[in-house]
C-alpha cells in the first residue's frame, strides 16, 4: 500500500512505524542494539518474533512524525482497499487499520512526553 500513498504522507507514516511493526535495513541504519534496533541482532531483515527498539533520543521524532500523519489518515482509505482490506492476519478493515495506527500514536505521544523509549512487535 505504500507505494500508492503520495509522498508526504509515505514519508511520515514511514518515519512513524519504522521500529514499531517493521525495521530498516540495519545496513542503512544501525543501532545501539547492533542490528537496526533489533533484538536480538538480525541476521535477515524479514525474520519473524524479533523484538523491534525505539530508543528514548528517537521518540520525539516518531512523535512529531505522527503529528504530521493523523490529519492525513483519510488519505490511505484508497491504497488501503486496494492492496489490505480482508487480509486474514492484519486489520481488515479500514476502521481497524486507523485504530491501531492511533493507538500507536496516543503511545508513542505519551512515551515521547516522558523521555521513554518503545518496544514493538512485528
Amino acid at each position: 500500500m505504500r507505494l500508492l500513498v503520495e509522498a508526504s504522507v509515505r514519508e511520515a507514516m514511514d518515519t512513524f512505524l519504522d521500529r514499531l511493526i517493521w525495521d530498516a535495513d540495519p545496513a542503512d541504519d544501525p543501532a545501539v542494539t547492533g542490528g537496526g534496533g533489533r533484538v536480538p541482532p538480525a541476521t535477515d531483515r524479514w525474520v519473524p518474533h524479533a523484538v523491534l527498539v525505539c530508543p528514548p533520543s528517537a521518540v520525539p521524532g516518531k512523535a512529531r512524525a505522527w503529528e504530521r500523519l493523523e490529519p492525513c489518515l483519510g488519505k490511505l482509505r484508497g491504497p488501503f482497499a486496494a492492496e489490505c482490506e480482508g487480509w486474514a492476519g492484519r486489520p481488515d478493515t479500514f476502521e481497524a487499520f486507523i485504530a491501531l495506527l492511533r493507538e500507536w500514536g496516543d503511545v508513542t505521544t505519551e512515551a515521547a512526553r516522558h523521555g521513554w523509549g518503545l518496544v514493538g512487535l512485528p
